[in-house]
């Protein structure tokens, strides 16, 4: 596989990641929570809004620190590139969605993707230095 090939199969397995599981939680979470919505799907609930943005950090950490990890070279960088393209879909959802919560939310959400994605890319970068002072070591 190409190098170019692999950048954009981390990318895209970092997104697919993060996506899945914020879908599919979300999902989960209005069926079992349903009183938390009104008919037209809004809520206020600040303990609600907290925890969704809490599932999606570590979603895209993870799928960040996915991505850092699937790179060919410039782990980091690959993450920050998956965190423009998550801060693209979180403006356009955002604005597709504004009136599904509070202002506050929409701009935490938005103010976060760029920090989730650095600190995803910085632990792979970690991991991936650990295991090279490891494989030296020996």
């Amino acid at each position: 596989m190409s190098s170019k090939l692999r950048s954009v199969a981390a990318v895209a397995a970092g997104f697919v990641f993060i996506a899945v599981l914020s879908i599919g939680t979300d999902r989960l979470v209005r069926a079992t929570r349903p009183a938390s919505f009104d008919a037209a799907g809004r809520t206020d609930d600040p303990m609600m809004l907290l925890g969704t943005l809490a599932y999606v950090g570590a979603y895209a950490i993870l799928g960040c620190w996915l991505t850092s990890r699937l790179a060919p070279s410039h782990a980091l960088r690959h993450a920050l590139v998956l965190g423009i393209l998550g801060l693209a879909f979180n403006v356009a959802g955002s604005m597709a969605m504004w009136n599904a919560a509070p202002l506050w939310y929409h701009a935490a959400g938005i103010t976060a993707t760029l920090p989730w994605a650095w600190t995803g890319g910085k632990l792979g970068v970690r991991q991936i230095r650990r295991e090279m002072l490891a494989a030296l070591a020996v």
